[in-house]
Formats: structure tokens, sequence, C-alpha cells
């Protein structure tokens, strides 16, 4: 009688049955839903650091920088370093492009067209030119050189062409450039390179030359009339005397 007592006062444990079921759509594991309680949750875990130092991330680039040693230059990298200076040295025209992607076969007809009016494309790094134009009076174009800088040399100063070779092949803009040994930005670069010299040196003579006479005519303008008066008054006296 007992037995059966405590049985019927014994609790019996509830049996829990789990069954998954999906929640409307498909569930995109590459892309799973952030909910808003979890993005909370998500917020407030995220661990963060504190600045010891009270620097920026670009300080602390800029000291890593810094301290980085340079590379010295290998001797085929001394000879492009002296090629590239006596390009910058013994030519009139210099121009720097910005080239965007472009395969080679267009650069080519680029090269080509350069070619037919005497000017050349080179490219080099931006470490060998800057190593080539350190302590030179080219160090103004520095912010303009870059991994995808170009350099078209000319003995000629052939701007306008320059400029129509450009409008053709719409992946290449020029950024400035040095004319006879002056860095100008792209504006003065065009305007200055399109004048033609010899023109405006005749003219430049032909003023000079009138000035010169001019000036020359107002000088001896006042001592040929004294001479021309004393005459006169020399030759009255003499007729005078003779009277």
């Amino acid at each position: 009688m007992a037995y059966f007592v405590k049985k019927a006062l014994q609790l019996i444990p509830n049996q829990l049955m789990y069954q998954q079921k999906r929640y409307r759509g498909k569930i995109n594991v590459r892309k799973p839903k952030i909910y808003y309680k979890k993005a909370v949750l998500n917020e407030l875990l995220t661990p963060f650091f504190a600045n010891p130092n009270d620097k920026t991330l670009e300080q602390f680039c800029a000291e890593v920088k810094s301290t980085q040693k340079k590379k010295p230059l290998t001797p085929y990298e001394v000879i492009l370093t002296r090629e590239i200076r006596n390009w910058f040295d013994k030519t009139k025209m210099i121009a720097l492009l910005h080239v965007n992607s472009i395969s080679e076969l267009d650069k080519f007809d680029v090269k080509v067209l350069l070619h037919r009016e005497n000017m050349y494309y080179k490219y080099y790094g931006p470490r060998l030119v800057l190593e080539a134009i350190k302590n030179s009076p080219y160090e103004s174009i520095v912010p303009l050189i870059g991994a995808r800088t170009a350099y078209v040399f000319s003995s000629e100063m052939k701007a306008t062409a320059l400029q129509k070779i450009l409008k053709k092949s719409k992946k290449m803009y020029a950024l400035g450039g040095v004319l006879e040994g002056q860095v100008l930005k792209i504006d003065e670069f065009m305007k200055y390179g399109a004048m033609d010299i010899t023109a405006i040196h005749l003219s430049l003579v032909q003023i000079l030359q009138s000035a010169g006479v001019n000036l020359n005519q107002h000088l001896m303008h006042h001592p040929s009339t004294l001479v021309t008066r004393l005459k006169q008054i020399g030759t009255k006296e003499t007729t005078d005397e003779k009277q």
C-alpha cells in the first residue's frame, strides 16, 4: 500500500520534444540577417583599445615609413637615373602624363603618333625619377610623380600637337610639364607651349629697335636744333661784319 502511495505522490518529469522549424524563406548562410538586438549585442561586445600615446593611425604610419631603411640603388638603376637626368637636361619640353588602364596596343599607337612629331614616350618608376631629379630645379614636379605617371620628351616645344594626340587616346591626361627648364602647371604649359617663340622673338627685336630709334631721335633733337641755331647766328654775324 505504501508503495502505491509513494508512486502516486512522486513527481513525473515533463518530457520535452524539440523540433527545428524554419521561419519564412530560406536562410542565406553567406549573408545572414542581423536583427536589431543582435546588432546591439555585437556593438557592445566589440573590443576597443585605448591609445596610450594619443596618436592617430596616420602618425603611426608616418613613423613606420620614416624608420624604414632606403634600399641602395643597383648599378643598373644608377644607369637609369643618369639616363633620366640626361632626358630632363637635354630636352626643351617635358610633359607629365597620367595613364589610365590601357592596352599595350593602344599605347603603341600613341607612341607612333608621338614619334612622328619628334616626341618620345618614356616610363620610369617613381623611385628612379625622384632619385634623378633630387637637388635639381625639377623638384617642383614631385607631387605629380606616381606609379601611373609617364613622360614625353621633345627637343622642340610642341604642346599643341601633344594635346591633339592625347585627345585621340582618351586614356592619357597631361598633368603639367617643364618648358625650357621652367616647371609649369597644365594651363600655363599648354599656353606657353602653343606660342611661336621665333615670331615672338622677332616682334620683340623690332619693338626694341624702333624704341631705340625713337629714343635716339628724341635725344638728338635738342642738340641738333641748338647746332643749327648757332650756325644761323654765326653766319648772320659774319654777314653783318662784311657789310
